[in-house]
Order: structure tokens, then sequence, then C-alpha cells
């Protein structure tokens, strides 16, 4: 349950004021005295018969038991000695001390000069009439001492004439205090600015970096799922859906090895295929490469100097090239290459060029 505490209630500076009952504070005490005064003096009413004017305006029970209890001496005194009465009986003890020592422990720290220096002002207002009240040359002195360390520094470069009041002081170190406020802001504006342009650059180049270096890597650490195409060519390939590797003997949920490093991953790709493809023996035996040529009989070639009884020269049996335009392809290819074949014409050997081997894989 939450604490209510006493307030005080005036219409018209010319009326009576009223306690209202609840837990009395030294501020509502302070307001007490305050609207007291104030009534007194437009009325006029003499000293010796104010307390007797506003006792009955306290509202709380306990109070008015409390006044009842010694009214013959709290009437035969003054308003300030029934207020010492009031404060004695009813604050918690020494409560001038703590609040002197709350005033004298205060220390700006990071809040703004004149909004602690309004605080402090308060506090040891509230401590008028008593001995650990501050004077203005006190005051300004303990405000002095704990502004924070920034804020010394302009003070004592900014040379304050030792005549000026305390208002005057706190004015002028207010002053100061704003002018280091708005620099501090706008030092932190430009601050938070070059921290996102900085970060965008940094950004933008690493992108650059990671595409240039690895174009068909994948730019993040988290492996990317398969593709339309990957999961096609692994489905026409005897591949794996998790290590992502073609013609091996196993299902996704029969691999050991593992899906493959996120950072380093390529999109797969149809030459991947081709060139994961088994050899079969036929397609690895090592043939000659020789250029076409026409086919010619060796017996019909005579030379100089034979044994041939008829000097005569015969001529070669020729006949025209028949040439097949056909298309190939082969584990290095991924589409099929057009090549002119020269058909055999009774030639026991079957030849292919060796450049037409290297491009097919064969």
């Amino acid at each position: 349950m939450m604490t209510k505490y006493a307030v005080v209630e005036q219409s018209a500076p010319n009326k009576l004021p009223t306690l209202k009952a609840d837990k009395l504070t030294l501020e509502t005490v302070h307001d007490w005295e305050n609207t007291c005064s104030m009534y007194f003096m437009h009325k006029e009413i003499e000293a010796k018969d104010q307390v007797k004017m506003i006792a009955f305006r306290m509202s709380d029970p306990h109070l008015h038991t409390w006044y009842l209890a010694q009214c013959a001496m709290l009437d035969a005194g003054t308003f300030s000695k029934y207020l010492t009465a009031l404060k004695s009986a009813w604050l918690e003890t020494h409560w001038d001390t703590k609040l002197c020592k709350k005033v004298l422990g205060s220390q700006q720290s990071t809040r703004p000069f004149y909004e602690w220096a309004l605080e402090l002002q308060n506090q040891n207002a509230l401590l008028y009439g008593n001995a650990a009240h501050l004077s203005e040359t006190q005051l300004c002195n303990q405000l002095e001492a704990n502004i924070c360390d920034e804020l010394t520094t302009l003070v004592l470069r900014a040379k304050l004439a030792d005549t000026l009041t305390l208002k005057q002081w706190i004015e002028e170190v207010k002053h100061l205090d704003n002018k280091w406020l708005e620099d501090l802001a706008l030092h932190k504006k430009f601050a938070k600015q070059f921290y996102k342009s900085s970060r965008c650059t940094t950004s933008t180049y690493h992108a650059k970096t990671s595409s240039t270096s690895h174009p068909n890597a994948t730019s993040s650490t988290h492996l990317e799922p398969l593709t339309e195409d990957e999961r096609t060519l692994l489905v026409n390939h005897q591949g794996c859906f998790k290590c992502r590797k073609f013609y091996i003997p196993h299902w996704s949920k029969e691999c050991t090895d593992g899906a493959p490093e996120a950072s380093s991953y390529k999109m797969l790709t149809k030459a991947d295929a081709f060139a994961a493809k088994p050899k079969t023996d036929k397609q690895t035996k090592t043939v000659a490469a020789v250029a076409p040529m026409g086919a010619v009989m060796p017996s019909s070639v005579l030379e100089d100097n034979s044994d041939s009884e008829d000097d005569t020269c015969v001529a070669p049996f020729e006949t025209a090239h028949l040439i097949w335009p056909c298309h190939l392809t082969g584990p290095s290819c991924d589409s099929f290459e057009c090549v002119n074949a020269l058909i055999d014409h009774g030639s026991h050997l079957v030849l292919i060029d060796n450049a037409i081997v290297k491009k097919l894989g064969l």
C-alpha cells in the first residue's frame, strides 16, 4: 500500500489554511509554515493569537490530540516555537542532521547543473532557522566543490568574479553547462553518424571482396538449401542430398560424409556431374590419333628398279571420301560437339583425333 502524505490547502491568502490528515513530512511542515504566515500577514493577527488561530485547522486526529494535550504551553508561546515543537514530535529523529548530510553530500554527477542547483537550494531552504542551514556563500562553495569535472574546468577557465551573488554565479555556471551540453550532444551526433557510415562502408567492402573471391560461394556461414536445379542434377546423376556428391553408392539417410562446408561450397553444375561420372574401360582405353586421310591400295604403287616385267606405271586406286557430320558428347562436355567423321572404307582400325579425345574427356 502506498503511503499518503499530509497536504496543505488554502483557497485564498486571506482564508484560513487547513492541514489535511496523513503522514507529516518536512516539506508539508514548510508549506504549513508559509501559508499560515501569509494568512497572519493578510489578517494582521497578533503574535499572541497566532497559534490559537490555526491550531484547530489541523484535521489529523493525532495532531489535534497532541495540541490539546499541551495547548496551554503552545498557546502561550510564539508560532515559531509551535513549529519547533511540531517538528520535534512528528518528524523523524535527527531530521535536520540527516537533511544537512544529504545537502553536503550531494553531487551534480550527470545531471544538468541548473536542475541540481535548484534541488540543493530547496533542500537547504527546509533547514532555514536551523543551525545546519547554509548561507549563500556556504551554498555557493558547496555547489562549486561538487560540480562535475568537465564543468569545473570550464568554470576555472571563465574566471568568474568573486563579487557575484549566489543567483548571479548560478546563472553564469548554467550558461557554461548548457554550452558544454550542446557541444557534447553535437559530438555524439557526429560520432553516431560516423559509426553508421563506417559500418556501411565496411559491409559494402566485405560484400564486394566476398563476391570477387568466391563468386559461387554462399555469403553466409549457414549452408543454403539445395535449389531445384541442384536436386534434379543429383537425382539424374545418382547423387546424395546430404553430402551433395555425384555417383556415390549410398542415400542421404545412410550418408556418413556429412554436409559440405558452407564457406567453400559452390553451387552444383552439369560440369560437376559429368566430371564425377565413373570412366568405363572402353572410355579410358588409349587410342592412337591420326589425321583423316584417303584409303590407298599399297599394291598399286610401283617403285623404280622394280622386277616387274611391265615398265608401265599404274595409277593408285582411289575413291571419294564419305563424310558424316555427327554430334558427339563425353564426360567433360555439357552439350554435343559437331564433328565431321570419315566413314570406314574397310580399315581394320577405328581412328579418332587426339584433340577430340581430350575435349570430350574420353
